[in-house]
């Protein structure tokens, strides 16, 4: 029997077969899965350093908003100290009379539209410059609504005020708690 195998040759044939499948079967069915598994493997690190980044950002953004919100408050509580309570209006009229003194100003106080309040002032025109200084960097919140400034007439001089003195109405609204 010349043609026909002998065992130790059958077993060379089987294995080279069941290689050859093997291998066969490596190309089309392992290889791809592991080319999916690679490519899931590098979307879940791109995911992740994603997420990072999220949540690395996510975190100065919150630092930033507690930094923005203690300025929020403080600068509430600047404004706040700025506005006229019921409390405070003697001690406001006390300030802008006690100004004027300083100023060397004569005051005259109308209140009956208040908050809108109407100032008549005389004095030097040097002295209405401080007195305005000072309503501008004052520590109240108040709005000049008109200022009216004219140079005094005959009737001012003869009550005691200098030919080159200036009468000036100034009407502030004075921004209060309510």
């Amino acid at each position: 029997m010349p043609n026909s195998m002998n065992t130790k040759q059958k077993i060379f044939a089987i294995s080279g077969l069941v290689i050859i499948l093997f291998i066969f079967f490596f190309f089309l069915a392992i290889k791809p899965m592991v080319l999916e598994i690679q490519k899931v493997s590098a979307m879940v690190s791109q995911s992740r350093d994603r997420l990072l980044l999220i949540e690395q950002t996510d975190e100065n953004y919150l630092k930033q908003i507690e930094f923005d919100y203690k300025e929020i408050v403080s600068d509430v509580n600047s404004v706040k100290s700025g506005l006229i309570s019921s409390s405070q209006a003697v001690e406001f009229f006390m300030d802008l009379e006690e100004t004027a003194t300083l100023t060397s100003n004569k005051l005259e106080i109308n209140a009956a539209n208040f908050p809108v309040l109407e100032l008549t002032l005389t004095g030097s025109f040097s002295n209405l410059m401080k007195f305005l200084g000072w309503l501008e960097n004052g520590k109240y919140f108040l709005e000049i609504e008109s200022l009216d400034i004219r140079q005094i007439g005959e009737r001012e001089v003869l009550l005691g005020f200098s030919p080159g003195d200036v009468k000036t109405v100034i009407k502030i609204k004075v921004h209060t708690q309510k």
